[in-house]
């Protein structure tokens, strides 16, 4: 392919060559006067200039862009090893030693002979003391609060039993003072009639005479004084019911069990 510069020197030597030709004689002189005369221009024709020739200048190269600044390749630096853990320090197995024998203990025999020794003043008692008091007084008060002068016990009867003796203990609370009907369930199981029975507020206690025989702990406190025909709980008077259902099946009998506990209530509330 032709390059500009290439065609712009073709065009200038093919320009050169023709004003050579126009000087130089190619015909003879009459032809050319002729020919000249023939195709005069009718206006004078400007001579031809010649542009001078055009040097193409290339356009200046585009600046190279600068090289990229390489920055060196980091250097892989391993990390450094792990530290050993440390040896474990074996200690030596201890050797069991068994204790010494412990001292034979003093016989009671040889503690009474040092005592007696020592301190003659000191009573000795050949076995631990009873507690038993002490826990009665501690749980004093739990039949000191259920207890009221005029007392009547219950233990096991039939309901309508019961509501006969929640009846009666009405009565005698209206006519002779305050009175209560005590389940003596409890009182029993848990052996308190020893409080129960030494609060000073209790003056007498109502109980049917099979509920005495049915509570082997209060009948040890029961005593009789025949001369006198007095029947007692420790030293509170004591007056026995008989059975209950007599009263449920003869009504007519409530008549005179209230006399008779009213003649006896009436002699033993005095003081």
């Amino acid at each position: 392919m032709t390059t500009h510069a290439e065609a712009l020197t073709l065009v200038q030597g093919t320009l050169a060559l023709l004003h050579e030709i126009e000087g130089g004689v190619l015909c003879s002189p009459e032809d050319a006067a002729f020919f000249r005369q023939k195709h005069k221009p009718s206006t004078p024709v400007a001579p031809t200039v010649v542009p001078p020739p055009i040097v193409f200048t290339p356009p200046p190269a585009p600046p190279k862009p600068p090289e990229p600044i390489l920055s060196p390749a980091p250097t892989f630096t391993p990390p450094p090893p792990a530290p050993k853990p440390p040896e474990p320090v074996l200690t030596p197995t201890p050797v069991f030693t068994p204790p010494p024998p412990l001292p034979t203990a003093p016989t009671p025999t040889l503690l009474r002979t040092l005592l007696a020794t020592v301190a003659p003043e000191l009573t000795l008692l050949p076995d631990i003391p009873s507690d038993t008091l002490a826990k009665k007084i501690a749980t004093r008060w739990k039949t000191h609060n259920q207890i009221a002068p005029i007392t009547l016990l219950h233990y096991q009867e039939l309901p309508e039993q019961t509501t006969f003796l929640e009846q009666l203990a009405k009565a005698v609370d209206v006519y002779f003072g305050p009175a209560r009907l005590v389940n003596a369930e409890r009182v029993e199981k848990e052996n308190q009639w020893d409080a129960f029975l030494s609060v000073n507020d209790l003056k007498v206690v109502i109980a049917c005479d099979h509920t005495l025989w049915q509570l082997p702990n209060l009948r040890n406190m029961y005593r009789e004084i025949p001369t006198q025909e007095k029947r007692l709980l420790k030293e509170k008077p004591l007056f026995l019911l008989p059975d209950l259902a007599l009263y449920l099946k003869d009504p007519m009998l409530k008549r005179s069990l209230w006399k008779a506990l009213c003649s006896f209530l009436s002699s033993s509330t005095k003081t």
